[in-house]
């Protein structure tokens, strides 16, 4: 083992190992030892520097065949918090199961990637979609080591520190919510997650990731990407859920409003329906710099398959993007939002300002 002590001790030994000899020899031999014992020392006695760890993270990333992690999400949008538990799958070469969990009315919704496509699994809806996507390739996601991994690599102005033992990075957000503009990244000397922060661009906090437990090189069993597997397993577990939702289908929903508004637009029409089932479906219409309506109905159980549509994060939950329109569920409603002329970008906000507010 080597101790590490002073430069200036080395440099004393070899004075006396050298009291003999030439003086030519004893300097060019001095100023070589010296810049070895330098290089020795650094590597032994100091901790690793960014291009080291950098280093390792594409190496680790390059060679590493699955990882299983957990963690607690909590959103700062919104009225209140919203506080998630998160569960991360993966397994080369494209294998994804990401659970995100409600803590306050546990219930889950389960992302899934196979060779069959993309899955949204909603258990206590007993409802999927299914896409052809590339999705998480084209997305960014807070907890997925793999983004956290590029988005430090890709970052050239990146800030490197050392806090109590762990590595902290701060760098640009890479997310498909623009509001999201930095990051700080805290990764442990083994090289796992530990927290992500993201905030906008004036440095307000908007998302926090706690990592409670990261698993590289994970065994997974042969059918855990399996998409009927995960439904019906899920299913199982969302059946108090399931339940309460059955009984707030018997009263009326109310009706959310978006507290975000794209520009300068107007609600110009809101009107109740009913739908051929009997149950009761809102639909508001705005106008302005954009047009868009947004329906809000009860969730039926339902398989889709939409080739042309992708999952979205929204954060609180997974949505499900095509060309005009955005989908999710929230608080037991059903949700979509339809525009011919607003960007995607601006449609996800639209749907994030729908959370940590109650119904009217």
């Amino acid at each position: 083992m080597l101790v590490c002590i002073s430069p200036f001790a080395w440099t004393y030994i070899f004075i006396v190992k050298l009291s003999e000899g030439d003086d030519a020899m004893k300097k060019g031999f001095l100023l070589l030892s010296s810049v070895l014992i330098l290089a020795l020392l650094l590597s032994a006695c100091g901790g690793k520097g960014e291009e080291d760890v950098v280093g390792d993270l594409s190496d680790l990333l390059n060679n590493m065949e699955s990882y299983k992690a957990e963690a607690e999400l909590a959103l700062q949008t919104g009225e209140e918090p919203q506080e998630y538990l998160v569960e991360v799958w993966h397994q080369e070469p494209h294998y994804y199961r990401i659970g995100l969990t409600n803590k306050a009315r546990e219930m889950t919704q389960i992302i899934l990637r196979n060779d069959d496509g993309v899955f949204v699994l909603t258990p206590h809806l007993n409802k999927s979609f299914r896409f052809q996507s590339g999705w998480p390739e084209n997305q960014g996601q807070v907890y997925l080591f793999e983004s956290l991994v590029k988005d430090i690599v890709s970052d050239s102005n990146r800030k490197f520190s050392t806090e109590g033992g762990d590595y902290v990075f701060e760098v640009a957000a890479n997310y498909q919510n623009r509001t999201l503009a930095h990051q700080r990244i805290t990764l442990s000397k083994d090289l796992k997650p530990v927290k992500v922060e993201v905030m906008d661009a004036d440095f307000n906090e908007l998302v926090v990731v706690d990592f409670t437990n990261v698993e590289f090189d994970y065994a997974f069993e042969n059918d855990a990407f399996d998409m009927e597997r995960n439904m019906q397993g899920a299913l199982l577990d969302s059946l108090p859920a399931m339940a309460e939702g059955q009984e707030a289908a018997q009263g009326s929903f109310g009706t959310y409003y978006p507290t975000y508004e794209p520009g300068q637009v107007d609600l110009v029409e809101e009107q109740e329906v009913t739908t051929e089932d009997g149950d009761p479906r809102v639909v508001l219409r705005y106008a302005g710099d954009y047009h868009f309506n947004v329906i809000q109905e009860r969730p039926q159980a339902k398989k889709v398959h939409m080739p042309n549509g992708d999952p979205v994060d929204l954060g609180f939950g997974i949505g499900v993007m095509t060309d005009n329109s955005l989908q999710w569920t929230y608080e037991g409603v059903d949700f979509t939002l339809s525009s011919s002329d607003m960007p995607q970008e601006e449609m996800v906000r639209v749907a994030q300002s729908f959370v940590g507010q109650s119904s009217k």
